[in-house]
């Protein structure tokens, strides 16, 4: 397809009981070019318009070269300075952009251009395109506009394109008088949803709606469909709100603002409290409310039991505290009254506890095994507390990284947790007791473990360990060590904590047994520690809980014995 012999003149306005094409693509040789309208067609005196023209290669056949593309707009709109931009290999910046004397713009190739005679290469993939925006002049007469585009091909005998390309636009009747009406609550609450609606006449017009609260903007614009706008809001201050309803015009529309509609916001209030839970004599406590919403004025009335604490205490940004002491140990339950003003309502917390107790038992806390070990090999780290808690845990940790947390046994004060080394060298481990009731937290000092690189002609081995019986005192309970493969040799030691329970006991057909009775209540982590003869690595099982109860006096008592793997246990112990 070539060009018209001559220029036409183009912007004679036309008129059409349909929207003129705003796109045309057609093709000339192996070469396919496209105009089309960018955004928005139909137009108003003052509005701008861009065009874009792509150039590009049918794929068959031999790659082309573009000496120059060319731009014509209606005649009589103006070019936007510095919209005009050509994308040529990927990027902006490889073309010459030129003004032309009809008002429209070129670009001529300045990057990446065709060897020896210059140009846009145009092949597989490798399009150009070019854009331009105008502005349509104030006073321009409505109707249709056409525009045109033309190209030179290098050892083509005649410009390319078309002129006019049938590629148009519209310019339209400007904007028509619109009304705004605003529906809106006579009356809201703080915190709870309400929804202003506009109303926009004629039903058709396009735009957006900002409500105001006086001159503050409520969210975003809120886009006008058939003629109407919503937006749900929350008011977060109690008084009287003056709302509007500013509508924002689209094409062909003029703006327009509502009367002013006035909502009486009013605010309930919610109190919580908070305490601690528990303090020791003479400790100095914090009693604190939180009234919501944070603006609420008003002052709050602490409460122990009936008796009031104190005078009443100023809200300030929601908040209010008391702070006291007490000299005896007991039980306080607390309440927060607060008392509004300047229409926010009154509102009381729910109670919350305070146990004032005696102060703790200082502990020591102390590593005691292992003393050696061997990478790979399960162990156990054990930890003595003192005196003996009645609960509580204890943290290991190897070089400073935690390694896990265990039970203390309230009849040993042990705490045993299994672990298997990574590395050979000398290891420190410490152990925090973490505090239980009525007694305080401790931290062990370092302890040294010498971890050695396992011997290469060992086979690994695992222990396992299961307790039977009658878990009470004086009462015998059957110790039963399990290592696998069956056929590994060795010794095995019970341990109850850190303690061994008897002498070690040779494995016979990968089993060890023994019986053994418990003179003291509480609970106890027992373990069996296998020691291989040669050929075989050294394991430990992880530890099992027994719970020693009273022993029985008339058929009955008290006590239990978890056993097999600690998946089962009782959790005092970590695995």
């Amino acid at each position: 397809m070539t060009a018209a012999a001559g220029l036409l003149v183009l912007g004679t306005p036309a008129t059409a009981d349909e929207a003129p094409p705003t796109t045309f693509t057609g093709t000339t040789d192996n070469l396919i070019f496209t105009k089309s309208v960018i955004g928005n067609a139909a137009v108003h005196p003052g509005d701008t318009v861009t065009y874009k023209t792509e150039i590009k290669h049918n794929e068959s056949g031999i790659e082309r070269s573009i000496a120059k593309i060319r731009d014509i707009p209606p005649a009589g709109f103006v070019l936007v300075p510095g919209s005009a931009k050509a994308t040529y290999l990927g990027v902006t910046n490889r073309a010459t952009i030129s003004n032309e004397s009809d008002g429209g713009v070129s670009a001529k190739c300045s990057s990446g251009c065709t060897f020896l005679v210059g140009g846009f290469v145009v092949k597989k993939n490798q399009p150009v395109t070019l854009e331009a925006t105008y502005t349509v002049p104030v006073g321009t007469a409505f109707g249709t506009y056409d525009s045109g585009m033309l190209f030179d091909v290098n050892a083509f005998s005649t410009l390319q394109g078309l002129n006019p390309i049938n590629v148009n636009v519209q310019v339209v009747d400007p904007s028509v008088a619109t009304g705004t009406t605003l529906v809106a609550p006579a009356t809201a609450k703080v915190g709870t949803p309400v929804d202003l609606t506009a109303t926009v006449a004629p039903s058709d017009a396009s735009g957006t709606v900002q409500f105001k609260d006086g001159g503050n903007d409520i969210g975003s614009p809120v886009p006008v469909s058939g003629g109407s706008a919503t937006l749900s809001h929350t008011f977060d201050s109690v008084g009287a709100h003056d709302i509007t309803a500013a509508y924002n015009a689209g094409p062909g529309f003029h703006s327009s603002t509502s009367g002013v509609q006035t909502v009486d916001v009013s605010a309930d209030t919610t109190t919580t409290i908070s305490a601690p839970n528990a303090a020791l004599v003479g400790d100095s406590i914090t009693v604190s409310a939180v009234v919501t919403p944070a603006n609420a004025v008003g002052t709050v009335q602490f409460k122990d039991g009936e008796t009031n604490l104190g005078a009443p205490v100023a809200v300030v940004n929601g908040t209010a505290s008391l702070t006291r002491s007490y000299d005896a140990s007991g039980t306080h339950s607390f309440t927060a009254v607060f008392t509004g003003e300047a229409g926010y309502g009154d509102s009381v917390s729910t109670a919350t506890q305070l146990d004032v107790s005696d102060p703790d038992w200082g502990t020591t806390t102390t590593v005691v095994e292992p003393l050696t070990a061997v990478v790979g090999e399960p162990t156990n780290l054990s930890a003595t507390v003192s005196p003996i808690p009645s609960s509580g845990t204890v943290t290991f940790k190897v070089d400073g990284a935690e390694v896990g947390t265990a039970p203390v046994g309230t009849g040993d004060g042990v705490a045993i947790l299994p672990h298997t080394f990574a590395s050979a060298g000398a290891a420190a481990v410490t152990a925090e007791f973490s505090g239980g009731t009525g007694f305080i937290g401790s931290t062990s000092t370092s302890f040294t473990v010498n971890v050695t690189d396992p011997e290469p002609a060992r086979a690994d081995t695992t222990t396992s360990l299961t307790v039977s019986g009658s878990a009470q005192v004086g009462k015998a309970l059957q110790l039963k060590a399990t290592v696998a493969p069956g056929t590994a040799n060795g010794m095995i030691q019970f341990k109850s904590g850190t303690t061994p329970i008897g002498a070690p006991v040779a494995v016979v057909n990968g089993v060890a047994t023994l019986t053994h009775t418990f003179d003291d209540e509480g609970t106890f982590g027992l373990t069996a520690n296998f020691v291989g003869d040669a050929g075989w690595k050294n394991s430990v099982s992880g530890p099992t809980v027994v719970q020693v109860g009273t022993a029985p006096t008339d058929g009955g008592g008290t006590g239990s014995v978890d056993t097999g793997s600690l998946s089962g246990l009782i959790p005092l112990f970590g695995s």
